[in-house]
């Protein structure tokens, strides 16, 4: 059975262990007049597009899994250009199994999605527009794991993970990774003081290139001052091909830091010396009462681009997860996700503040990203800020293999947005969004792309299960390869779910 099949047979058979589970299907209508559609300088072309979207979720959860999917496909039919009509399917699906009670599990998940080929080429406003820089990409993880008690003061977790990428476009490879992660963390005769033992192995295949293999392996302490401060010392190898034909051994040594002065403040910073130089993974977080702070830094080798793989709510919605949470420390996981819906729909918020997209590669990568979120939570209006900063760089070279990296040798994209939303009544708000995305290229083909863009939305209830919403945007874009446009377009949709 295709890997890919057995994923989604995983996941879409986990209501069946589900306690309390809900199926909900939908039906939406849009309507889109855009002044260019194909995103082009010059001679622009004017459509009126209308997208048919039915639609599924599922929602279940229980004492030995959960599960939550989301699944639609839009056909979308073109008033003037009847050639371009085109079928577009969007999924989100993530799971967990308890197989064997508390010692074997299964996460599997699966997410089909609109991605960009290059990250030079034209950034569309939404997904009706015609752009030849975009595919839709199905990607699978399945993950099996087991963890449990080792004499009596040692954990033990031993997980393999089998993931896919499959872009539908012969540009762009498709991708297998495989993972094996091992940890057995104990502690001591000193109760400031723990160990852990890690093991990593990872393998991808692409479909263009080499088969690229890392394995890693260290000893890990930990010592805790007081409650607030605990400081580590990493001592580890690290073999790989990433860059070179022939296997490397070099070391994987480091520190790292946990330092949790309030249960409102947490920072989080591991720094390790690799192959390429140093590694690290920083994440601050800061809670008020009405607001939130988060910051995240990173560099490390990258597979897969973020937003294939993202099955999570989206920043937006973890963030006013966080803000209800600490204002509400009784209140039950569910009670909170339904409040947090609440008020993004409430005030016309999306979940997802993401403001880079990214871009599908064929080759592993040295990715250094930055990560900045707020949000301010009012009685009847939110405010979200979202920056991000990433950096790649190609780790190896393809013979006769044309993409972004043949233009330079590092590629940064950067970003911002920000979203305020309020509530007018009860049943309607008012958005406002800017954003805007930066991508450079460095290199002998230097290139520099940019594209910005304001948002307007109105949103209402029609009733306790349908909604509306009208809208208007303009785009500038300028730059890139053959990227440079300017759209204005008038949106309206109409959702029901049964």
């Amino acid at each position: 059975m295709p890997v890919p099949l057995a994923c989604m047979l995983v996941v879409l058979a986990l209501p069946a262990y589900a306690e309390n589970w809900t199926i909900t299907p939908s039906i939406a209508i849009g309507g889109t007049l855009t002044n260019n559609l194909y995103l082009t300088p010059t001679n622009r072309t004017s459509d009126l597009v209308t997208s048919i979207t039915p639609g599924i979720s599922i929602d279940g959860r229980g004492a030995r899994a959960n599960l939550r999917l989301g699944y639609g496909i839009t056909q979308n039919i073109y008033a003037r250009e009847s050639s371009e009509n085109n079928r577009q399917q969007s999924l989100v699906a993530a799971g967990t199994l308890e197989a064997v009670e508390d010692w074997l599990f299964v996460d599997a998940s699966s997410t089909i999605s609109q991605q960009y080929i290059s990250a030079f080429g034209p950034v569309a406003p939404s997904d009706v527009n015609i752009n030849r820089n975009r595919t839709e990409t199905f990607y699978y993880s399945v993950s099996p794991y087991i963890r449990g008690r080792l004499l009596s003061s040692a954990d033990y977790l031993l997980r393999y993970t089998v993931s896919g990428t499959n872009p539908d476009s012969s540009a762009v490879s498709n991708t297998t990774t495989s993972q094996w992660l091992g940890r057995i963390n104990g502690n001591t005769r000193w109760s400031a003081l723990s160990w852990s033992i890690d093991y990593s192995s990872n393998s991808a295949n692409y479909d263009v290139g080499r088969d690229r293999e890392d394995t890693r392996y260290g000893l890990t302490l930990a010592y805790r001052f007081n409650p607030e401060l605990q400081v580590s010392a990493i001592f580890g190898r690290e073999r790989t091909n990433l860059v070179s034909l022939q296997e490397e051994t070099n070391n994987d040594s480091g520190f790292g830091l946990l330092w949790t002065p309030s249960p409102r403040t947490k920072l989080d910073a591991r720094m390790t010396r690799r192959f390429f130089g140093n590694g690290y993974n920083v994440a601050f977080s800061h809670r008020m009462p009405l607001s939130a702070f988060n910051y995240s830094a990173s560099r490390d080798v990258s597979y897969q681009p973020a937003g294939v793989t993202n099955t999570g709510q989206g920043s937006n919605y973890d963030a006013f997860y966080a803000i209800v949470a600490a204002n509400n420390p009784g209140l039950a996981p569910e009670a909170i996700r339904t409040q947090v819906s609440q008020i993004l729909q409430g005030r016309g918020v999306p979940a997802d503040g993401s403001v880079v997209n990214g871009y599908l590669t064929n080759r592993p990568s040295l990715q250094t990203t930055q990560q900045l979120s707020y949000a301010l939570l009012g009685v009847r209006n939110t405010l979200t800020f979202n920056a991000t900063e990433s950096q790649q760089q190609p780790l190896g070279v393809i013979s006769g293999l044309t993409d972004d990296y043949s233009l330079a040798n590092e590629v940064t994209q950067r970003g911002y947005g920000v979203i305020w939303g309020h509530q007018l009544t009860g049943l309607s708000s008012l958005s406002l969004s800017l954003n805007q995305q930066r991508s450079l290229a460095k290199g002998t083909g230097a290139v520099d792309s940019k594209t910005t863009g304001a948002y307007l939305l109105y949103t209402t209830s029609l009733g306790p299960r349908t909604n509306a919403n009208v809208g208007a945007r303009h785009v500038i874009s300028d730059g890139g390869v053959n990227a440079d446009y300017t759209e204005s377009a008038l949106t309206a949709s109409l959702s029901h779910n049964f």
